[in-house]
């Protein structure tokens, strides 16, 4: 796969004042227009489309009509102003301060500044006791389904009969691992294999945050770069069997539909090392791997940052 662009800093995902702006994210109502997807209204707001879908119990391939009215979810950040504090914004959004604390690393007396950026829990983590990230898979072959890369639980997975059901959460624990280096200014390719989903928009107003690998199943999955494992486990089921790694620098990984997963949360994984094997968990009919790089909530197009395959 080619390099598009050299990996190096980039801005942080947008943050958006929470019903303060036209075209911010808001708890409103939107009123879809004609020619309108479920793409482009979460694109408009910026807010996640996984959660726009779950606030309004949409289904794939999410076809929607003109003039249905539809849930705005709160956004996913929130840039502090002046005379915030943090009680303030959890009343803003409904959710407790403990749980916006943890979200961000605070610590009491929970001291804000302005324009610090607090990330936010969306509607879809809170419904599955898990936080960060989340995309809109699609892979040839099959019906177009949504599926999510979120982090946060305890469950480990060591085989695909494990992810008919859904997971219990069990209480989490703060992951106390301190977050490698970088040992590159490239990311692993995962998995070697062709690429039978793109990043990028798809039929239905759909969008691939990743890109998917065709591979055999049982192909050792390799850890993108070095890092903290934040999710290991199949509680959503469109992911299958998922995980999550924190690399420096507010950089992410995902790794779904995995047959095993080698790795626990809270783990430190190294660039190269095995954390699972290729399968076919969750909403796909082949074996294959989804993998997304993210920067914050930002999705990023992987080709853009992935070097030679080499650890």
């Amino acid at each position: 796969m080619s390099v598009a662009a050299c990996f190096g800093p980039q801005p942080p995902a947008p943050a958006t004042h929470y019903g303060t702006k036209p075209g911010a994210g808001s708890a409103g109502v939107h009123t879809v227009s004609e020619g309108e997807t479920l793409w482009t209204i979460s694109q408009r707001y910026n807010i996640v489309m996984r959660d726009i879908a779950a606030s309004n119990t949409l289904r794939p391939p999410f076809i929607l009509r003109t003039g249905q009215r539809l849930r705005l979810p709160p956004p996913r950040e929130y840039q502090v102003r002046r005379g915030d504090t943090l009680y303030a914004v959890s009343r803003i959004f409904g959710v407790s301060i403990s749980e916006l604390a943890s979200l961000n690393d605070l610590q009491a007396p929970y001291a804000i500044h302005t324009g610090q950026i607090l990330r936010l829990p969306s509607a879809t983590a809170r419904n599955a006791a898990v936080q960060t990230a989340s995309a809109s898979i699609v892979t040839p072959g099959r019906k177009p389904v949504r599926a999510a890369v979120q982090g946060g639980a305890d469950d480990t997975v060591s085989s695909p009969s494990a992810q008919k059901t859904a997971s219990v959460s069990k209480p989490r624990t703060k992951i106390t691992a301190k977050t490698p280096k970088r040992s590159s200014g490239k990311f692993l390719k995962p998995v070697e294999g062709p690429v039978v989903s793109s990043y990028g928009p798809k039929k239905n107003g759909l969008h691939n945050d990743g890109i998917n690998i065709k591979a055999p199943k049982g192909t050792p999955v390799r850890a993108a770069e070095n890092g903290v494992v934040v999710y290991a486990g199949n509680e959503l089921k469109g992911s299958g069997n998922l995980v999550l790694v924190r690399h420096d620098s507010g950089w992410m990984s995902a790794y779904a539909h995995m047959d095993r997963i080698l790795i626990k949360r809270g783990a430190v994984v190294a660039r190269g090392q095995s954390i699972g094997t290729v399968g076919q968990t969750g909403s796909v009919d082949q074996p294959q791997l989804h993998f997304e790089i993210r920067r914050g909530t930002e999705a990023i197009n992987p080709a853009r940052y992935l070097g030679d395959g080499k650890a």
